[in-house]
């Protein structure tokens, strides 16, 4: 399925915009990121995030079905274990990568001194995330210092700004489109709430929640939802339906036991992957012409979103025995 969309947006010209194609930055960095990066992560429907001090839990998220883990060394971690928890996280980070899952790290914010030991340990310690999640991000101009860490080390990991403060809400655009490096938006929503005095419901913060969708659509990278801070799977699945239908690509997970449900609310129906089907066919067949599916224009959103539909029903046996 990745090869037939593959096939159809490079004969269409309708990757614009995203972030699908090989990229580099022209200075001496890396003269391709792993070209896959944004699509898999667009294809993430849960991500379990935990302490980088708990390596007990490492494995947890691949066992429980997950599609992402986010190892944390910031606020799930106390000061006192900050070094164990990164020595921990980089261990695990060496060891080799499975495939259809994406493993992120989050470090501490690169405006402070633990942060930036945080970027430097990772780059000495030979393994690599696929991505790195930059706490409290305020500007694009913080995510190219960190940008240019990452190319003097020739690496391929990619970067997740966490749009938490009043301030990032503003420039959420910006942070997407700061550099190809960037793979996804993660909506942090206990310190959003915190910083705008609001009490930390889904209603409150759903300017943030369309900021962060609006954004990280404008440059076909993912949207990653705040987890869901209780114990209530009722609550859980209402507010993980409400994040998918404005947008949301995917949801983080404090606990293990969320994961199942985060991964059945965020798989496409069988309706969704036959209409995606039908765009790739309306694209392939048109060749160079304009591709047009029940008399209407294919436009490059719809290739995008059916190249995620696909990404996730080709990992969902669920989906692909319903179709």
């Amino acid at each position: 399925m990745a090869a037939e969309v593959d096939d159809m947006m490079k004969s269409n010209g309708s990757n614009s915009g995203s972030r699908s194609e090989p990229i580099g930055n022209g200075a001496g960095g890396p003269s391709s990121l792993a070209v896959s990066l944004p699509r898999r992560l667009r294809a993430c429907r849960s991500f379990l995030l935990t302490p980088g001090s708990k390596p007990d839990r490492f494995l947890d998220a691949r066992a429980a079905g997950g599609d992402a883990i986010m190892v944390d060394l910031e606020s799930t971690v106390a000061p006192d274990d900050k070094r164990h928890a990164r020595d921990t996280a980089l261990a695990f980070l060496r060891e080799p990568r499975e495939a259809n899952f994406v493993r992120i790290l989050r470090i501490n914010s690169p405006r402070s001194a633990i942060g930036l030991r945080d970027l430097l340990a990772l780059l000495e310690a030979g393994g690599q995330p696929d991505a790195i999640v930059i706490p409290k991000c305020q500007s694009a101009d913080e995510i190219r210092v960190v940008v240019d860490i990452l190319d003097g080390s020739q690496s391929t990991i990619g970067i997740i700004p966490m749009v938490e403060l009043a301030r990032a809400v503003f420039v959420a655009n910006l942070m997407a489109d700061a550099h190809e490096r960037v793979c996804g938006l993660f909506l942090g929503g206990g310190d959003l709430a915190a910083d705008l005095g609001a009490e930390g419901s889904w209603e409150n913060l759903l300017f943030a929640r369309s900021q962060v969708v609006a954004a990280a659509a404008s440059t076909g990278i993912a949207a990653i939802d705040v987890p869901y801070f209780k114990a209530d799977e009722a609550g859980l699945k209402a507010e993980a339906i409400a994040s998918r239908k404005l947008g949301m690509t995917g949801k983080a997970a404090l606990r293990v036991e969320q994961l199942a449900a985060l991964n059945a609310l965020f798989t496409p129906s069988a309706d969704a992957v036959n209409h995606a089907r039908a765009v790739v066919k309306a694209c392939t067949t048109a060749q160079n012409a304009m591709p047009v599916l029940s008399g209407h224009v294919v436009e490059p959103a719809m290739v995008r979103e059916a190249e995620r539909v696909l990404a996730i029903a080709g990992k969902s046996h669920d989906v692909l025995r319903t179709v």
